[in-house]
């Protein structure tokens, strides 16, 4: 049939040597890559050299299988409006292209070192071209406004997490050595300063009481006198031992097999346990299950306030939706942000905030 598509045949000119090894995160942009071309084809890279850019095609090999969706939300953000694959740049595709535009750091004969090439390691490249600006550069391209709206929230938050870092570095939170240890401090620090906390967690080390079955034999009192430090002690001694109940009565205190549940399921099962609400539950999600969740605190709340960008409602879910769908999601990337944020809130952005030693005073609209 004259209509009928004719069958294509594609072959790598090369892969993909890089660092990348899951999702791209926030700095992904500086990341240094190699790009080896097929030794046969090095003399078609002669005077590349002499581009400052180059724009790589590549073929996503870890794109997930199976029927591919007409419509989708970008980025897979259920916030983000359904529209169609094609305005996309979903790597779940009929043929899985992946496009970017990098900069050419080096050639060394076969090899080109790139940065900004958001391609796992192993990629396989199917062409390259050079990036010329008169061809390649539109200088009047609209977006729709939903892209343009969340492209700038998700640059800002961004650039607030790269201030952050660069300020107080890896903060490498939860302060645990085990995953119940983790879980308890969740709970003891519920209106408590850190410090305190870790009087409690050392005086039920001491005591070993620092697991489900110990927490158990121990009578109410006895807990509460341990914990007295973090504040609450009759409370929250309270919902350790139902903590401690629970997992015993669910889940034989297998920690691994509670946690081995997907976000959703997670969530609503720590949320039928006494004394366990969103934040405490998110940060278990995240600390304890290394689960990609964004841990919405007071402190986030203030910092995102002041700084211009608090959502539409005053809920906890609007807030994490602010950050889940402005940032890559990854667990790490999450742990480091909230940790940095929190940071920021006891030293700096306090109740009275000391803006002049603040890393984000000069994009901040309440620095004083």
């Amino acid at each position: 049939m004259a209509n009928e598509l004719p069958d294509m045949t594609l072959k790598p000119i090369g892969v993909v040597r890089s660092k990348i090894a899951q999702p791209p995160q926030p700095d992904e942009g500086k990341v240094i890559s190699e790009i080896v071309v097929d030794s046969s084809l090095t003399e078609a890279l002669d005077g590349v050299e002499g581009f400052s850019h180059i724009v790589v095609l590549y073929w996503m090999h870890q794109a997930p299988a199976g029927k591919v969706p007409t419509k989708v939300h970008p980025m897979g953000k259920q916030e983000f409006p359904l529209v169609g694959l094609f305005v996309t740049r979903s790597p779940q595709r009929p043929n899985p292209i992946g496009v970017s535009t990098v900069r050419l750091l080096q050639r060394r004969g076969n090899i080109l070192v790139v940065q900004g090439l958001d391609a796992f390691d192993g990629t396989p490249v199917i062409d390259i071209k050079p990036y010329i600006p008169e061809y390649d550069s539109v200088a009047e391209a609209k977006v729709p406004q939903w892209l343009t709206k969340a492209c700038g929230i998700s640059q800002k938050l961004q650039d607030i997490y790269h201030r952050l870092m660069d300020c107080y570095g890896p903060q490498h939170w939860w302060p645990a050595e085990e995953p119940f240890e983790m879980i308890v401090g969740a709970i003891l620090t519920q209106s408590a300063a850190w410090v305190n906390v870790e009087k409690a967690i050392t005086n039920l080390k001491a005591a070993k009481a620092l697991s489900p079955e110990a927490l158990r034999r121990l009578p109410l009192p006895e807990v509460a006198a341990l914990i007295h430090p973090c504040g609450y002690y009759n409370a929250k001694a309270l919902k350790l031992k139902s903590l401690a109940h629970w997992l015993g009565e669910r889940y034989g205190d297998n920690l691994d097999k509670l946690l081995a549940n997907n976000i959703d399921d997670l969530r609503q099962q720590l949320f039928s346990i006494h004394g366990i609400g969103q934040e405490t539950a998110d940060s278990i999600i995240l600390y304890g299950a290394n689960k990609p969740v964004f841990v919405i605190d007071a402190y986030t709340r203030r910092i995102i306030d002041r700084i211009g960008l608090a959502p539409e409602t005053n809920s906890y879910t609007a807030y994490q939706t602010l950050f889940m769908h402005g940032l890559p999601t990854d667990s790490e990337l999450f742990k480091e942000y909230h940790a940095l944020l929190v940071c920021l809130a006891k030293n700096v952005c306090r109740s009275r905030p000391l803006c002049q030693q603040c890393c984000l005073n000069n994009i901040c609209p309440s620095h004083r």
